[in-house]
């Protein structure tokens, strides 16, 4: 777990209203604001990684409003699965609104206009986000789905597994089945958005890489893991999926190296484990140097910097690291 904000730890004016909003404006892409400039105000941000998606919990006291108002056009659209853990949230996105009580899950696709408020009472929730891109259905199908998942046979499902694995995301990414177990939150979250979005939702090709990619999350380790190897697997030519892929906008090489890089990271933030090189071996860098570079590369630190980050805590007064949080 790091701590991104903790404004209860802050003294002196730094532990001002005006000084938390602006501490937690700096780190986020949308507007934060206080409905009421003179109420009181505590906020706590924790954020964990289950294998490469993101789960973040926010803990606040006051009433706090979070608007995002316009649509990032370059932005890969990305949703987040929030389950109101305590106290009540407010959600209003395309068109509809609801009031989200303890338990309650809501679906925003955060690189579209939306508004989540927490009451004035203190109030607590679990976000766990999931790039569109995992889930293999196309962007206009999934924006129609996102408004209506309350009403799907699925949300029940969906919504207690998304309450699980974001409340045990510590313990959960210290067990040796967890790039399992990410794949197929990845699946649910997908069954939920094509369930919403009914009948008509286009899944052709798409649903061939969808298969690919959640192969490849549960083989990552695989030392043979490569094009031929996967193409294999699912009965293509090395061509057909190299088209595939480019179809869907990506390079086939750099998503495995982002995902082992993801997966080597989330094992180096567990204490007691192995040595660096080891855990650039397990994860298919022969080279620890090579290792080094790439994870500084993607991570803007080197692996012995992350872990020794995640073993001591930043201080109070550190500033937000990037990248931009999202919340909802």
């Amino acid at each position: 777990m790091v701590t991104l904000l903790d404004s209860r730890q802050l003294t002196g004016t730094d532990r001002r209203p005006a000084a938390v909003l602006a501490r937690l404006q700096a780190g986020m892409s949308s507007r934060v604001r206080l409905r009421d400039p003179a109420a009181p105000l505590e906020v706590r941000l924790d954020t964990w990684q289950l294998s490469s998606l993101p789960v973040l919990r926010a803990d606040v006291v006051g009433p706090l409003t979070v608007s995002h108002r316009r649509s990032v056009a370059d932005a890969p659209p990305v949703l987040s699965f929030y389950v109101q853990e305590h106290g009540t949230g407010r959600h209003e996105q395309g068109g509809r609104r609801r009031e989200l009580p303890p338990g309650a899950l809501t679906v925003t696709d955060v690189t579209t206009p939306y508004d989540f408020a927490w009451g004035d009472a203190a109030g607590a929730g679990r976000a766990l986000q999931v790039p569109v891109a995992r889930l293999g259905l196309s962007v206009d199908d999934v924006r129609r789905a996102v408004p209506r998942v309350a009403d799907s046979p699925l949300y029940e499902l969906v919504r207690a597994h998304v309450a699980q694995v974001t409340r045990d995301a510590e313990r959960l990414t210290a067990d040796p089945g967890w790039p399992a177990l990410s794949v197929a939150t990845v699946e649910l979250a997908r069954a939920l958005v094509v369930s919403a979005a009914g009948a008509g939702s286009a899944v052709p090709e798409e649903s061939l890489l969808v298969r690919v990619r959640s192969w490849v999350d549960q083989h990552l380790t695989d030392p043979d893991l490569d094009a031929a190897r996967i193409a294999a697997e699912h009965a293509i030519s090395v061509r057909q999926l190299y088209r595939l892929c480019s179809a869907a906008g990506f390079s086939l090489e750099q998503w495995v190296i982002d995902q082992r890089l993801a997966g080597a990271r989330a094992e180096l933030a567990r204490p007691g484990g192995r040595p660096i090189a080891a855990v650039a071996r397990a994860w298919g860098f022969g080279d620890p140097s090579h290792f080094s570079r790439r994870f500084r590369s993607a991570f803007g630190m080197t692996p012995r910097e992350w872990r020794t980050q995640r073993q001591a805590p930043p201080p109070p007064s550190a500033p937000l690291p990037r990248p931009r949080t999202r919340l909802g």
